[in-house]
């Protein structure tokens, strides 16, 4: 077979994989505008407080490019991106995503977020700077992955056309995409014949777009209104569907919310996490690569990860061992959380060994001993029975290739109930 042969797109649908899916895709999170009482939700009013204690006095963001120099505009949008993981905005958006998102958008709990929003600036006048028409589905996102746009300026009116953004039917995108892929179109050609089929989406404070990554949307065009457009937008997805959610790995992309406002209460009275930390054992690193989902990852990548990690967390590193290759039941894992009183820092969840009972095992003997174990692609830890609780509710099974997803939805369920689940998951 050709390259060309192999190339041949010809991507799953929904349909072809659940019923429910397809009719939850061609329904509510079909460019659907969705409402949310801003005084609850007040996402814009949060975003202009952030730029504000930037030491920007931005009091309209539709004005914000009168405010902010166009040079320091890059910085302030990452910045707001990693304002998106601090504590006081996720229990803000958990809220949002509970009780508006899942009744609205009709998701079956649980559910996992985007760990990191992404805060849009769209300035006027700025023709190089703006986001072409595109697909999720092209970008890595899986198919069950759904996405909410939200602007926190007013952008309903038809003269802000070109600072809204625009966005085609999900139907009619699945078709442009294969014609766009089978005549290999340029980006000039896919703005021009996709152009033609997208329509602006209205919203503006309080409302927000459902759309999913075969959609085809972008600003598609130039902003010439004059005014500045901030947006928000972000994937949320299913448990259930945690094996079609393409290269965003469950555990990394994703991060699993509470189910109930009950339980996310109950984690924020944990103890400040450097408190937990601070157990007194030495850190040692493991990198490995005996697992399906570890095997391509150079370890040398892996240590960067590790390092990156030890450093915003201000723990030490106080020495490295390897797993013994080939050997799927991870001896050296072993050996380090059952026989070594340590701390152990490893690249990531999906590093424990793909058997229920021996990662089961692992896990609940590190909670016995006070070990922690820390996931740096996940940037957390198992420093306690709830935190080992959150941990274990979400879990790939890379030897079946089938993200595995196990919730115990009571608030005083303890460890075991919850690696029970996952034992059942594992055996259905």
């Amino acid at each position: 077979m050709s390259v060309q042969e192999a190339a041949v797109f010809d991507p799953i649908q929904a349909n072809d994989i659940d019923a429910e899916l397809e009719r939850s895709l061609t329904h509510e999170w079909d460019a659907q505008i969705m409402t949310y009482p801003n005084e609850r939700f007040p996402f814009n009013e949060w975003i202009r407080d952030r730029v504000r204690m930037m030491g920007f006095p931005v009091e309209d963001l539709s004005y914000f490019h009168e405010v902010v120099p166009q040079e320091e505009t890059y910085r302030v949008t990452k910045q707001l991106c990693a304002d998106t993981n601090l504590p006081e905005f996720r229990r803000l958006l958990n809220s949002f995503v509970r009780q508006v998102v899942v009744p609205k958008g009709k998701l079956r709990q649980p559910v996992a977020v985007q760990r990191y929003m992404n805060v849009r600036i769209m300035l006027p006048n700025t023709p190089e700077l703006y986001f072409p028409l595109h697909t999720g589905l092209l970008y890595g996102h899986g198919i069950a992955s759904r996405s909410l746009w939200m602007p926190f300026v007013d952008v309903t009116a038809d003269e802000d056309k070109t600072r809204s953004m625009q966005i085609i039917p999900i139907k009619k995108s699945r078709e442009l995409t294969k014609y766009a892929i089978e005549h290999k179109l340029t980006m000039a050609g896919m703005t021009e014949v996709w152009g033609k089929h997208a329509h602006q989406i209205k919203a503006g404070p309080g409302s927000c777009c459902l759309f999913s990554q075969e959609h085809i949307h972008g600003s598609g065009m130039p902003n010439i209104t004059g005014k500045t457009r901030i947006s928000m937008d972000f994937r949320i997805a299913e448990g259930m569907y945690g094996d079609l959610l393409g290269r965003k790995m469950p555990a990394g992309y994703f991060h699993l919310i509470p189910d109930t406002e009950e339980e996310e209460e109950r984690l924020a009275r944990l103890p400040p996490r450097e408190l937990q930390f601070n157990n007194g054992k030495q850190h040692i690193f493991y990198v490995a690569n005996n697992t399906s989902a570890t095997f391509c990852i150079p370890v040398h990548l892996q240590r960067y990860m590790l390092v990156d990690y030890v450093e915003k967390k201000k723990i030490t590193r106080d020495y490295e061992l390897f797993d013994l290759e080939d050997m799927l039941h991870c001896p050296t894992l072993l050996h380090l959380i059952e026989d070594r009183n340590v701390n152990v820092v490893m690249y990531s969840i999906f590093a424990l060994p793909e058997e229920a009972a021996e990662r089961n095992r692992l896990l609940e003997t590190s909670v016995q001993r006070g070990n922690i174990i820390h996931l740096s692609e996940r940037a957390t830890e198992t420093c306690n029975r709830v935190v080992l609780q959150a941990v274990c509710r979400l879990f790939f099974c890379p030897t079946e290739g089938l993200a595995r997803w196990a919730a115990d939805s009571s608030a005083d369920a303890d460890t075991e109930g919850v690696l029970d689940a996952l034992d059942a998951v594992d055996r259905a």
